[in-house]
């Protein structure tokens, strides 16, 4: 079961350690035989954003100011969230051997999942303030309102995690589903255009997007120099919570019959 209210200080710390020590070790094996390392997680994202000036700053002209930056916080923001939630969706059928160990809490194995998919966020995050500042961006306090973007997108991430990660475990088309999902979610998602390039028959179903809301709230804070919809961010971290308290429970009332689906 997962109950924090009912957690004793021992089992927190010792979560914690489960945590830290498979971020870490998910980290550096995602990168472990390659030749640059941890630098993949700057220059994926610096190779996608190559592409999109090319094509949408020379050949099809969006008209969209400093899209270097722009661009770059749609594609960081965006590859959380996609990778956080595939691994999640293996999260339990790729750890036969972890969730085997008695006592292992298996429940943390979507946090892992979305806390080191952040850690590429947050190496490449520099990179974003140094294209920001190149694009006239001007910092003020309101990039105080960025831990608060985080958490929001953590918690939107970690709901929906949780139900993929137990799903996934019994029906294992979710794996082949998710990526075709993630791949037309990028399209409704202004990435790469803004929501000024959106028909406005059409842009309801943009703003329907979360992912819309949280990219938008990133560009605010840290190309504009403007506080975030507070108001709007409050409401997603509540439909958030009660995704979140849905994909526990689904999860915990799942996890008795991961090991004979494994």
């Amino acid at each position: 079961m997962i109950d924090a209210g009912f957690m004793t200080a021992r089992q927190i710390s010792y979560w914690k350690d489960v945590v830290v020590l498979l971020v870490s070790r998910d980290f550096r094996g995602r990168y472990k035989h390659t030749k640059i390392g941890v630098l993949w997680s700057i220059a994926s994202p610096i190779m996608f954003l190559l592409i999109f000036y090319f094509l949408f700053q020379r050949v099809i002209n969006l008209d969209i100011p400093k899209y270097a930056s722009f661009a770059f916080t749609g594609i960081i923001v965006w590859n959380w969230t996609q990778q956080a939630l595939l691994a999640s969706a293996s999260s339990i059928s790729a750890n036969q051997g972890l969730v085997a160990q008695p006592g292992f809490p298996i429940a943390a194995m979507p946090i892992i999942a979305v806390a080191s998919a952040l850690l590429n966020l947050l190496i490449a995050f520099p990179l974003l303030m140094l294209l920001a500042w190149a694009d006239g961006a001007e910092f003020t306090m309101t990039l105080a309102a960025l831990p608060l973007i985080v958490v929001t997108q953590f918690l939107f991430i970690l709901s929906i995690s949780y139900i993929i990660a137990a799903l996934n475990v019994g029906l294992r088309d979710i794996e082949q589903i998710l990526p075709i999902l993630l791949q037309l979610g990028y399209y409704i998602t202004p990435i790469f255009f803004s929501l000024s390039n959106v028909p406005g028959e059409f842009e309801p179903v943009f703003l329907a997007n979360p992912m819309t809301l949280i990219i938008t709230s990133y560009r605010e804070v840290v190309m504009d120099g403007a506080w975030p919809d507070f108001g709007a961010l409050g409401m997603l971290v509540l439909v958030s919570g009660v995704l979140l308290f849905i994909g526990i429970r689904t999860f915990s009332r799942a996890r008795y019959r991961f090991l004979e689906e494994l």
